[in-house]
């Protein structure tokens, strides 16, 4: 059971109607066998904790590369931003590579980078991912056609 547990040092802090807002600390989930329950107990705080932190979190579907938030706050934003030319960040899928692996190593949705990909050359979709196809992982013009 893999995983990493890294802690905020300092505050981000956003300014919203009179309140505070701070990135919360986090743990990566590190290997396909990694539980909530790994997560939790390695943290030192409870499964309803867990939940309270991550509203919507299904345990069954975590997956490697994923951030999870074990203190209050907000989960930070790994998220790759459009370049700035105007293109689309991108990454180049590797064998066994599936989209929510990608998904969750960007801190994006699979229905985003079917969104990004749909006018991206050759793309066929997350069902059929193929290996060292360059996809979007992020708003933006596709990647130019090889």
């Amino acid at each position: 059971m893999m995983f990493s547990v890294s802690r905020v040092i300092g505050f981000v802090l956003l300014l919203v109607a009179g309140s505070l807002a701070a990135d919360c600390q986090t743990a990566t989930v590190g290997s396909p066998h990694s539980t909530c329950y790994d997560i939790y107990t390695a943290a030192n705080i409870t499964a309803a904790q867990l939940s309270s932190y991550n509203p919507g979190l299904d345990c069954s579907k975590i997956q490697i590369g994923q951030k999870l938030c074990i203190s209050s706050g907000t989960l930070p934003s790994s998220a790759p931003k459009l370049n700035p030319d105007g293109s689309c960040a991108t990454n180049t899928t590797i064998a066994n590579g599936y989209c929510a692996l990608i998904a969750a190593k960007f801190s994006i949705t699979t229905g985003q980078i079917e969104t990004w990909n749909a006018r991206n050359y050759k793309w066929k979709g997350c069902a059929s991912l193929q290996v060292s196809y360059k996809l979007c992982v992020s708003s933006g013009a596709p990647p130019p056609i090889p």
